[in-house]
């Protein structure tokens, strides 16, 4: 009795734990309430849903959008200037030295190179024909001042500039705009010699066999000014180098300087003659008695 009391106790706890396993079991199965949403609502009709913004594609996809239209547009700067330096010059001669006084505007005529921006038409009368061209073609813009140099600063080259180092630069720091101003024109050349006491006498006879300026003189005057009033005596320090103002420009009309330019590209006179001519010239042009 006691055995088969036992085993039913045994097989009683067994079924005990089976039950219980099962009971968990199914627990853990049973999908939790809050996973699932039951819509009680009556059943309307499927209204679909708008589709999200399309995504922003990136710039460097190609073709990942249309291309915005650029245009050229010029912006007009304006930059502080004291005025312009010109000057005529070969293609291999170095005029980098101007970037020490960048606060003048430069206008660099090269005579031998057709396709630069500032050129002229032919290598003819030394400085005179870009000096003359820039005239002609800025005259209706000419800048207050205008220094119109040659193309060396310091060196042999440079003897007649009359500072310590014989530079260019120097004497354009050195120079007086007042006086600029107020005279209208002024050498860059302070020592009178050479060009001074007298540097031509149209009418002297003692060097007519000889192929000189002061031979030609007469008649290039008269091509230069269109009158016949010749100076007997012509002086003024040497050497192409001065500044002149706005104002003393514009005393003479463009066609005086348009016949110049035409007389210095055409006459059949030496690039020496030319240039000694109009370096005893440029005074005159510019408003100051023929003997300075």
């Amino acid at each position: 009795m006691r055995l088969i009391a036992r085993i039913g106790v045994a097989a009683a706890l067994i079924v005990t734990v089976i039950f219980l396993s099962l009971s968990r079991i199914h627990e853990n199965i049973r999908p939790p309430q809050h996973l699932w949403h039951f819509d009680t609502t009556p059943l309307r009709g499927h209204e679909p849903e708008p589709h999200p913004p399309p995504r922003p594609k990136r710039k460097w996809w190609a073709g990942a959008e249309e291309k915005q239209k650029v245009e050229y547009q010029v912006v007009e700067v304006d930059v502080p200037s004291h005025g312009a330096i010109v000057m005529g010059k070969f293609r291999d001669q170095d005029t980098s030295w101007l970037s020490q006084i960048a606060e003048w505007r430069s206008f660099i005529y090269l005579v031998d190179d057709p396709s630069a921006f500032f050129h002229t038409p032919t290598n003819k009368g030394r400085e005179a024909l870009p000096y003359l061209q820039f005239i002609i073609e800025h005259y209706d813009k000419i800048p207050d001042m205008s220094i119109f140099l040659h193309h060396h600063n310091e060196g042999p080259e440079s003897w007649h500039i009359d500072n310590y180092w014989h530079s260019n630069v120097d004497a354009v720091r050195a120079l007086q705009k007042d006086t600029v101003e107020r005279e209208g024109f002024v050498s860059l050349r302070c020592q009178l010699s050479p060009g001074c006491p007298v540097a031509i006498q149209p009418g002297r006879r003692a060097n007519a066999e000889a192929e000189s300026a002061e031979k030609y003189y007469s008649r290039a005057w008269r091509a230069l000014f269109d009158n016949d009033d010749v100076p007997a005596q012509i002086a003024a320090p040497c050497c192409s180098q001065f500044a002149v103002s706005r104002d003393q420009i514009l005393q003479r009309p463009l066609s005086d300087y348009k016949r110049m330019y035409n007389w210095v590209l055409n006459t059949k006179l030496s690039d020496e003659i030319v240039s000694k001519i109009m370096e005893y010239s440029w005074h005159i042009i510019f408003g100051k008695e023929p003997v300075l």
